[in-house]
């Protein structure tokens, strides 16, 4: 959950030699950037560093992030004519430094270590699409579903079957497991959610884990929507830190479902005092006592003022709780 970056003081030395966009496009610094958390403290896993809109440069929109407002992408898909100019790109050739990002990391782990990919779920990268940048109202999303739905669904279709390359190409350059990241789909209704959005979700997951690679599956915010995840083939859901994992636990035993649970400390705790944070930890690892199986995690990414030292407490925690 957006585990390297931001908060150590040595990414943002390299940080601040180039923008966002060309770290990303570089193997050698993205996987640098990757491994500096690892070199800190004792975790069983890299994410790989990059964004969830980097396959939208190589559909044919431009990528940029403006300080203090987030990424922006143009020209915006409005409408028929904008979605015609997309293309479906050829995931090896034009976005393959991510797969050479993650091959370097990979030689940088040990063998216990997992190599984690990830990709925006279609409907999250579409939001960032059509809106053109960060939403709080999200306007445009729901004007192209209302007005324009069959432009909506064709949106999300060619980001399913552009999300899948995506994904199994790292998957090829030694992705262990993937996660897929639905951050937005929280603002839509639940029968929007389930019958606009869940089906192209559910196609993605299942045509990666069909290729024998497990998926981790972030729903957005809340946990209504966990009620409809029953056919939803991913092996772990991610849970943001306003869901008990015990509740969380509880609707997907209800619901027949075999997955296991991700996360979920607030990521403004860290912030806290080293006892609160421990006791934090502590109560999360208890509430995940009656779930399959448990990731220990933060509910959503690590912000850029978390003190390096809180991530030190948590750790320990967990390995105390292990032993």
């Amino acid at each position: 959950m957006r585990q390297a970056g931001r908060y150590l003081p040595e990414y943002r030395e390299i940080r601040a030699t180039l923008d966002f966009v060309q770290l990303c496009r570089s193997p050698e610094l993205a996987a640098e950037v990757t491994i500096q958390p690892l070199r800190r403290f004792d975790l069983d896993a890299a994410i790989i560093f990059s964004d969830i809109l980097i396959p939208c440069t190589a559909m044919g929109q431009d990528l940029t992030f403006d300080k203090g407002h987030g990424p922006r992408l143009t020209p915006p898909i409005r409408g028929a004519s904008d979605l015609a100019r997309l293309r479906h790109p050829d995931a090896d050739k034009e976005l393959g430094y991510v797969g050479e990002a993650i091959a370097k990391t990979k030689t940088m782990l040990r063998p216990d270590q997992t190599m984690i990919g990830f990709a925006g779920a279609p409907f999250t990268v579409a939001s960032y699409m059509i809106e053109g940048s960060g939403s709080k109202e999200f306007t445009e999303v729901k004007r192209l579903l209302f007005t324009q739905p069959d432009v909506f669904k064709n949106l999300l279709n060619l980001l399913g079957d552009v999300t899948i390359d995506y994904l199994r190409m790292q998957i090829r350059a030694g992705a262990d497991v993937v996660m897929l990241f639905d951050t937005w789909a929280g603002q839509l209704t639940v029968g929007d959610y389930v019958t606009q959005v869940l089906p192209v979700t559910s196609r993605v997951i299942s045509a990666i884990r069909n290729s024998g690679t497990p998926v981790i599956y972030f729903p957005g915010q809340g946990s209504d929507r966990l009620y409809e995840l029953k056919d939803c083939p991913a092996n772990m859901f991610s849970i943001d830190w306003r869901t008990r994992l015990s509740r969380a636990t509880k609707i997907l035993a209800d619901i027949g479902s075999t997955a296991g649970v991700q996360g979920n400390l607030d990521p403004q705790s860290l912030i806290g005092t080293e006892a609160d944070i421990r006791a934090r930890t502590r109560n999360i690892l208890e509430e995940a006592r009656g779930a399959r199986s448990h990731i220990f995690n933060v509910g959503h990414g690590l912000l850029p003022h978390t003190p390096p030292e809180a991530l030190s407490w948590v750790v320990d925690e967990v390995r105390r709780f292990n032993k």
